[in-house]
């Protein structure tokens, strides 16, 4: 019964065309604020999957690095051992550590990743390339897949592909060092530049492990890490079968472990965005109390004769706050409505676009998500009735004066 009232109440005519008027820019507001709510809140996922997917792409699956210490021992019947588990899709041994890159009178500090050939089933960075072939070469002749952010540092960019540079590296004699003469020092060529995101361009460089074994004065079976693809469903029995093998020695971490810190801030940062947003939809719930105020104004007439059927000053109370919340709701469906239209145009036909070249990507990327709209629908519907809440008493204390 409350709620017939209600929609009577929204559908129907007022003695004062203002008050109408009114009610319907207070729906517009709210279905103003709630696009406004969903389209930010999109293009914030939109970008998120983006960078995780440059993320996911650049990192492996499984990455197993000693507890202590940079460097560890693998013996090759365990290394045989980890390639059988279960659910392993591809595993590479990984050295990994700095040096330092020369080109004429160009030098950049890198960070070298030697790996094997089956590298390319793990990490997609080949999938990157922007110039070359990816090729990593052998011990003889050392190949380097190095980011566009080196490239530029050491002059290349414009270049062909097929520059010697050297690469210099600490010794592990622990002896003082003075000039460069007392450095390791390789040669290799270019082979390919990728362009994956910023913070791997301007510092990865790629070539075979077993020349960066010879550059770091390891062992050949001494290794930074093993990295493995795997197959998604059989992760975390993988991890659990590798902290197993392998002994307390060793840190078995997943990619959302690999990068923690980057997926708890990117999720911070888009509820922190959805707070900010709140506070401007509660603003926007101002029109929605004057409306009501001017509502029950409008029928106190309707409420006497309520009154006279039976209706207690509850049942009153309960019309308007139903009356609130309907026109919450068809302001927030509207808003729905249209957002899912420019979040479909945008993914369609990318009309907003970004500004410059250097993104990989060029417009902004939108990714609707259920629990959003959930989210904001109960938000909407909450304000509204907050805001409701002191118009629909107030019809409730005129009724009870009138009876007192």
């Amino acid at each position: 019964m409350h709620f017939l009232f209600a929609w009577r109440y929204f559908r129907g005519k007022y003695a004062f065309q203002a008050i109408q008027i009114i009610a319907w820019v207070s729906v517009f507001a709210i279905a103003i604020g709630t696009a406004a709510l969903i389209l930010i809140l999109s293009v914030s996922n939109g970008f998120t999957d983006l960078v995780k997917g440059l993320y996911a792409d650049f990192y492996a699956d499984v990455r197993v690095t000693p507890v202590q210490g940079k460097f560890f021992t693998l013996s090759d019947s365990t290394y045989s051992l980890v390639q059988k588990i279960e659910g392993v899709k591809a595993v590479s041994k990984v050295v990994e550590n700095r040096a330092l890159i020369v080109k004429d009178n160009l030098q950049a500090v890198v960070m070298v990743k030697g790996v094997d050939s089956t590298y390319v089933h793990i990490n997609h960075v080949s999938g990157y390339l922007k110039r070359g072939q990816y090729a990593i070469g052998n011990i003889d002749t050392p190949k380097l897949v190095m980011g566009v952010g080196v490239e530029q540092k050491l002059g290349l960019f414009q270049r062909y592909i097929g520059d010697t540079m050297q690469l210099f590296a600490v010794n592990r004699s622990g002896k003082s060092i003075t000039n460069l003469s007392q450095l390791n020092t390789l040669n290799a060529v270019q082979s390919a530049a990728f362009s994956v995101q910023q913070e791997f361009d301007e510092q990865y460089v790629f070539t075979n492990y077993a020349f960066a074994q010879y550059l770091f004065d390891l062992s050949p079976n001494q290794l930074t890490a093993i990295e493995l693809a795997v197959q998604p469903k059989a992760e975390a029995e993988v991890v659990a079968h590798l902290k197993k093998v392998l002994g307390p020695g060793f840190d078995v971490k997943n990619k959302f472990q690999q990068n923690m810190d980057l997926y708890k801030i990117m999720q911070m940062e888009k509820w922190i965005i959805f707070s900010i947003l709140a506070l401007i939809m509660i603003v926007a719930s101002f029109n929605l109390v004057g409306a009501l105020t001017m509502l029950v104004l409008e029928k106190q007439k309707d409420i006497h004769v309520l009154h006279a059927m039976g209706a207690r000053p509850w049942d009153i109370q309960k019309i308007f706050l139903m009356l609130s919340g309907i026109m919450a709701f068809v302001g927030a469906f509207i808003g729905g409505g249209l957002a899912s239209l420019f979040c479909w145009l945008q993914n369609t036909f990318h009309l907003v676009k970004l500004g410059g070249n250097s993104f990989i990507i060029d417009y902004y990327p939108v990714q609707p998500m259920a629990i959003d709209y959930i989210a904001i629908v109960f938000l909407v519907i909450t304000i509204a009735i907050i805001a409701g809440w002191m118009p629909a008493r107030k019809a409730a204390d005129r009724l009870f004066e009138k009876i007192s």
